[in-house]
């Protein structure tokens, strides 16, 4: 039984990313002196860059299922700061190799009937998606359990996306389609949950931005850590972790009642002196973010995504750690700005832009939504690569760490939260899966466990 954190005990997070600062305000509210120690700059991959005079949000691009942000600043009494705004096109043209498919599928389109058809069977879990979102995975928790139930209903016996897809005897772009979302969990269908082959009729056209950017986003975590009293200390590393005693980069010892891991696992074990701290080798994968500055606005939809040709060959090729003939593209338009995020695996690869590989991917890019020549002509780029992930510490630069078992994916995993009683994780790479709201999730179900009351 998890016992609850005393009043008024001190807690240090290791990690100033989304998942990190999230908690801290909820710990804070509760009464807890919090520390956070974050080796770089505060947001983790949520950073805004400037190129060509533009300023570019880095990291999540889409904001979804926003009850989770609901439910997190119901925790802490907070009206929204954010202006959330509906994004054209919801989640955008899926241009897979049987012809460009919006999703959600509009009325009058050919392939209408077949997407509320496959709304329909999802539409169950409908209710309980937020429940299963920020609840701890608990036997005990009824709320836990009607989700949970509500989910098997609707995937059955199926474990894997794919194998789900499969099942609903879908057209084929609609089939390729959905798929693409698998990779929310930074997996091929194959691999992922279930669950993700039901995201995009449970997202439908609730996709958002905030009104001012993703960068409101840490602007409001940052906000609320600092209305609570919450410490960030930027550019400080932990270099040892013994018990529940930090060793700081130079040399500085800080201690704390509780500590929790808002790091890649892999990191921590490395810090707590672990022999089984070795690089996963089954790893989620990694990418390349390009963002340009053109010179006028460019006439493409706000979202467009390119999926692989075939996903068995994309899967074989990231499993080999290898460079698939085509990959997983996202495209982003806004005005002036691009972001062009092209999927890799995770071998930390120095994939730059005039890497061959980079170069052909952006070709097939520009060739798909017909707009040759369109990087070239940009003021300005910036490419943010697998090494520069690597760089935070996630192994190979895999986004969303190792590569679990399908069984421990979504929100259903047994994960180890807390590792010792003075030790516990947060973020994505303990609760698999990407995106603001599994970051936002697990910072709710780890503040939770930490004040639950014997229960």
């Amino acid at each position: 039984m998890d016992r609850p954190l005393k009043s008024g005990s001190s807690v240090g997070i290791l990690g100033g990313g989304l998942a990190g600062l999230a908690l801290a305000s909820l710990l804070a509210e509760r009464g807890h002196p919090v520390t956070i120690y974050e080796r770089d700059r505060a947001g983790g991959k949520l950073r805004r860059e400037v190129v060509g005079g533009l300023n570019f949000d880095t990291g999540p691009s889409l904001f979804t299922f926003p009850g989770v942000w609901q439910a997190y600043l119901g925790r802490l009494g907070e009206a929204d700061p954010l202006g959330l705004q509906p994004l054209p096109g919801g989640l955008g043209i899926h241009h897979t190799p049987f012809g460009p498919l919006p999703l959600p599928v509009p009325p009058g389109h050919p392939l209408y009937a077949a997407w509320e058809k496959y709304r329909a069977k999802v539409q169950p879990l409908a209710p309980y998606i937020v429940s299963l979102l920020t609840t701890p995975p608990r036997l005990t928790d009824l709320t836990f359990l009607r989700a949970s139930r509500a989910l098997f209903n609707v995937i059955g016996p199926h474990l894997t996306a794919e194998s789900w897809i499969r099942a609903q005897k879908l057209p084929p772009a609609l089939v390729h389609a959905i798929g693409t979302h698998a990779l929310n969990a930074g997996l091929s269908p194959a691999d992922a949950p279930a669950l993700y082959a039901l995201i995009p009729a449970l997202v439908g056209v609730d996709v958002s931005r905030p009104a001012g950017g993703l960068g409101t986003l840490l602007d409001a975590l940052l906000g609320f850590a600092s209305a609570r009293g919450v410490e960030v200390r930027e550019g400080v590393a932990a270099t040892r972790i013994s018990g529940s005693t930090l060793t700081l980069n130079g040399g500085e010892t800080a201690r704390h009642d509780v500590l929790v891991s808002a790091i890649d696992p892999y990191r921590l074990a490395k810090l707590r002196g672990l022999n089984a701290a070795s690089p996963p080798s089954k790893r989620t994968v990694s990418g390349v973010a390009i963002y340009a500055a053109l010179p006028e606005p460019v006439p493409l939809p706000a979202t467009s995504i390119i999926p692989p040709s075939h996903f068995q060959t994309f899967r074989a090729a990231i499993r080999a750690g290898a460079l698939p003939p085509d990959t997983l593209a996202l495209v982003h338009a806004d005005g002036r700005k691009l972001a062009v995020l092209l999927t890799a695996p995770a071998t930390a690869c120095p994939l730059g832009l005039e890497h061959p590989w980079v170069r052909a991917q952006v070709k097939r890019v520009e060739r798909t939504l017909g707009v040759p020549g369109l990087l070239a002509s940009a003021d300005d780029v910036l490419a943010l690569t697998p090494e520069h992930y690597a760089a935070g510490g996630h192994p190979g630069g895999a986004i969303y760490g190792a590569a679990l078992p399908v069984w421990r994916g979504g929100p259903l995993h047994p994960q180890p939260y807390r590792l010792t009683p003075h030790l516990w994780q947060v973020g994505t790479g303990i609760h698999p899966g990407g995106g603001i709201p599994a970051i936002l999730g697990g910072a709710l179900m780890v503040d939770r466990l930490l004040g639950r009351q014997g229960r």
